[in-house]
């Protein structure tokens, strides 16, 4: 009997290969080295928010993982709304790296809203972004049916929760001229996480 037309519905928890997961970080790790390198003796320099290296291939990544999200829902590796969801998200987040729009806000709304008196007004975006992303890791995770990909998932919410520490607070104050390069890496794991998923073959009679 032939196969009967597959379905166009979410085929359940996806498989997960971590091997990408390694790949990306190594790449990106190495990509961050050779920029400290050609920068040197003020490395810290490629890490900057305007028009650094590291800047750059945080805009790259976060378009990358957008599309990703898109294919894996298309293919429904991921249930559609989720990864629309996420992609919508990858999208904003491109933005705002490439235009500095956080920034922009935090500096400029004072001009434009009284209630940028208060700092927690002027820090609301990126406390958003922390809050909004914690509770997509939660979604996601109920998702994945691979311990290896929640963990990766958590470490790269792990890593960008410090660099919005970081933002915030200034704290590890050792780690403030290297934000930039916390958000590459949280970047690359929840990149990973994306390339490792491979959907459930499911076989219909």
């Amino acid at each position: 009997m032939k196969n009967a037309p597959e379905r166009l519905s979410y085929r359940g928890r996806p498989d997960y290969v971590l091997w990408p997961a390694i790949c990306s970080l190594a790449v990106v790790t190495l990509f961050m080295a050779v920029a400290g390198v050609l920068y040197w003796p003020t490395p810290e320099v490629a890490f900057f928010s305007d028009n650094s290296p590291v800047s750059w291939l945080s805009s790259a990544q976060l378009w990358a993982i957008a599309v990703l999200a898109l294919r894996l829902a298309a293919d429904r590796t991921l249930p559609v709304r989720l990864g629309l969801w996420l992609s919508l998200a990858m999208v904003v987040l491109a933005f705002d790296e490439q235009f500095m729009l956080h920034e922009h806000w935090k500096y400029g709304c004072i001009n434009w809203v009284d209630a940028c008196r208060h700092h927690w007004v002027t820090e609301l975006p990126i406390m958003l972004v922390g809050i909004v992303g914690a509770a997509t890791a939660v979604r996601l995770h109920y998702s994945l049916g691979s311990q290896s990909a929640r963990i990766v998932l958590w470490l790269s919410l792990s890593v960008g929760g410090l660099a919005i520490a970081v933002d915030l607070f200034g704290w590890p104050r050792g780690l403030v001229r290297l934000e930039e390069g916390l958000e590459v890496i949280a970047e690359s794991l929840f990149g990973g996480v994306m390339l490792g998923l491979n959907a459930r073959e499911h076989s219909a009679s």
